[in-house]
């Protein structure tokens, strides 16, 4: 029975190659290739990433990287201008001759007087993308034909916005407010931004390697 079941094994090895011309950071493809968080192998299937001298393998798993697109690192600044009539005081109310009006109680009537104040906002959106993109392919080694092939993408995007003023603060609306508190921050690294879009690329492999059958 045993030897029945070592028979009725499909063994398949895993390869990662890098066919563009950027680095892929060692931990992201150390991560890709730790199939034991995907959770694949079952009772008739086993991946391998470090071949065996005593295995002959049946399939060859090929994650293959063809292209990482990392834009440049953009600063773009956007004034806006706000107006806003706030509260600046009271003064009593008068009639046409001048004396102050006064209620039924006699208590002097006052009301609020306003003034328009004026902010020049600038805010800075700080902006960088990386896109990676690639194929699975799967490949039957004993009739050396390729049985399935599958696209493998992912992107990801950092953005950091932080802003100044020149003017009276409070004409500002509440939700720019907190772009005040924030500073210019350093841009991510490539290595980073690709390790980043990474997370995705390892939930994209696991949907593409629970789809695939060899049975």
């Amino acid at each position: 029975m045993d030897e029945a079941y070592q028979k009725g094994l499909d063994y398949v090895m895993v390869e990662m190659v890098n066919n563009t011309d950027k680095v892929i950071p060692q931990r992201l493809e150390e991560e890709l290739l730790n199939l034991n968080t995907y959770g694949l192998n079952n009772l008739w299937t086993e991946y391998h990433t470090n071949r065996l001298s005593n295995i002959n393998y049946d399939y060859l798993m090929e994650v293959s990287f063809q292209d990482i697109n990392i834009s440049p690192e953009q600063v773009n600044e956007k004034q806006i201008i706000k107006e806003k009539q706030i509260k600046d005081g009271f003064q009593y109310v008068e009639d046409q001759n001048g004396n102050v009006v006064k209620d039924s109680l006699g208590n002097k009537i006052k009301v609020d007087k306003f003034k328009t104040v004026r902010c020049d906002f600038y805010q800075f959106t700080q902006f960088k993308s990386a896109q990676v993109v690639g194929v699975v392919n799967f490949t039957d080694l004993r009739k050396k034909q390729q049985i399935n092939q599958y696209p493998l993408a992912s992107e990801f995007v950092f953005e950091h916005i932080y802003a100044n003023y020149n003017g009276d603060k409070r004409a500002l609306d509440n939700d720019l407010l907190p772009f005040l508190q924030a500073a210019r921050v350093p841009f991510p690294t490539n290595e980073q931004m690709v390790y980043d879009a990474g997370e995705d690329l390892k939930n994209n492999l696991k949907s593409i390697l629970t789809r695939q059958s060899f049975n």
